[in-house]
């Protein structure tokens, strides 16, 4: 990928912060704690905003779309080769000025970026398709940057994730000895500009044994504050989507055995909303007529976000992205790049708007899983997925779903269109007494009918009974009083 510079250029040499801001954003939300028995996840959008192709337009367009959806928290990127694109210590701030001062003044979001993409002239490799994520002949160049950077905007900005998928060669082509060096420039940087800031170790793509080798053979977890990963699981993996919790738990242990403790963030997640046949990747190929359209991907996100939570691990959850990306622009890897977003590229909402929307408020207190405490009777051979959370007031939520990529049973795949027929009764036992309102939704957050006669309510438990067809998830809200 080749990023160039944009057409408005001011050098600056140094930087000079931007005026203060009064009530800069509370990043301390951010910051799970292990002792936190009921959490509150803050959900949030990703979006990359290359200089050269986004007008003021475009982002106040996408700002807009955050405040309808009820999200406050965005992962963008600030592209070191974007910024210092010329020379050394010629800086041009002027799309980055007004973007911070707008997203967090006028719209009151909390930023959460992470730098990256060495400039042609920094890079050790010059070619067109390495060069920004080659590492720099001089990682100090790098500091220096990074130093820079967060001086001028640490009155708005106060989290600082230093690069971005480093255990894959699409985004770091240097060592891992190499890149535990490039954390320690970076992080020290960031401490002399803002001794106060969140660190966050670049998010991987999917390899928690790469965070163990920074740590345990590199020394890296005193310089961070937060662990990051990424997950496309049914997109650019062939794992189930309810693997991601054995996959957070793995960080999770690495972390706690390796490192400090550091809470952990899922800040990039996502599902494309596009196929060619039953092809979806080079990694993924779709079994059922519904996967990988705009409406089921409503469905996976709702069913990602709740097994992400259902961990109790995670501090903050980002989806990627805001909207799709047009045709002609080029991407990082393939064509579900280009067709991610929760809307399309024009911001017209596709179904994972309002399915993000909804989760958003039925995730919006603090609560905790409670899935070991709840039972369900289901067949052996059952397809059903179940989680239950317990909000702090009282109140109890269930979401489930029959599980769609069953590796190593789906082998005929043909076209990837088969019809999902698929149907379970499934009886919930919770060990509470509520006796509110029961209220069922779909994933776009619109309710659904439910029958009285499908709960029984004794002392000290509720059982409920839903039925459950393949392809759909299943909300149910049940009110303490």
């Amino acid at each position: 990928m080749n990023r160039l510079r944009t057409v408005f250029f001011l050098v600056v040499c140094g930087a000079w912060a931007l005026p203060a801001l009064a009530q800069p954003a509370n990043y301390a939300r951010l910051l799970r704690d292990d002792a936190d028995d009921f959490y509150h996840v803050p959900l949030g959008l990703c979006e990359d905003y290359p200089e050269e192709t986004t007008t003021r337009e475009i982002y106040v367009r996408d700002f807009e779309l955050l405040r309808r959806a009820g999200i406050d928290l965005l992962r963008i990127s600030f592209g070191w080769d974007g910024i210092e694109a010329e020379a050394d210590d010629e800086y041009d701030w002027l799309f980055w000025d007004d973007f911070v001062e707008t997203a967090v003044d006028d719209y009151g979001i909390t930023l959460i970026p992470y730098v990256m993409y060495t400039p042609r002239w920094a890079s050790r490799e010059k070619g067109d398709d390495v060069f920004w994520r080659t590492p720099p002949e001089d990682f100090e160049k790098f500091g220096e940057f990074v130093f820079d950077l967060v001086t001028r905007y640490k009155d708005r900005i106060h989290s600082w994730e230093l690069w971005n998928e480093p255990d894959i060669e699409w985004y770091w082509r240097g060592t891992p000895e190499e890149f535990a060096a490039y954390v320690k420039i970076g992080a020290e940087a960031v401490r002399r500009a803002d001794p106060e800031a969140t660190i966050v170790l670049g998010g991987i793509a999917y390899q928690p044994d790469f965070i163990r080798t920074l740590f345990r053979d590199h020394g890296v977890s005193p310089y961070v504050d937060v662990v990051n990963m990424h997950n496309y699981f049914e997109t650019w993996h062939n794992a189930p989507v309810e693997e991601i919790g054995e996959y957070i738990h793995r960080v999770d242990e690495v972390v706690e055995r390796y490192g400090d403790g550091q809470p952990l963030w899922m800040a990039e997640v996502g599902y494309s909303s596009v196929r060619q046949g039953a092809h979806v990747s080079d990694d993924y190929t779709a079994y059922y007529a519904y996967e990988h359209t705009p409406e089921y991907q409503a469905v996976q996100l709702v069913k990602t976000i709740t097994a992400a939570l259902a961990t109790d691990k995670l501090a903050a959850l980002a989806w990627y992205e805001v909207k799709d990306l047009p045709p002609a622009d080029q991407v990082i890897g393939d064509n579900n790049n280009r067709h991610l977003g929760v809307a399309y590229n024009d911001h017209t909402p596709k179904p994972a708007e309002h399915a993000l929307a909804f989760v958003n408020r039925l995730y919006a207190e603090p609560m905790r899983s409670i899935g070991e405490e709840v039972t369900f009777e289901r067949a052996a051979d059952s397809d059903v997925v179940v989680h239950a959370f317990e909000q702090e007031d009282g109140d109890v939520i269930v979401v489930g779903w029959l599980q769609t990529r069953r590796v190593g049973e789906q082998n005929d795949v043909g076209d990837g269109m088969h019809e999902d027929a698929r149907s379970e009764t499934l009886r919930i036992t919770i060990p509470r007494a509520l006796a509110g309102d029961v209220t069922a939704y779909d994933e776009l957050g619109e309710r659904r009918p439910h029958e009285n006669e499908n709960v029984l309510r004794e002392d000290a438990r509720t059982m409920v009974w839903e039925e459950m067809e393949g392809g759909k998830v299943y909300v149910l809200h049940l009110a303490k009083d």
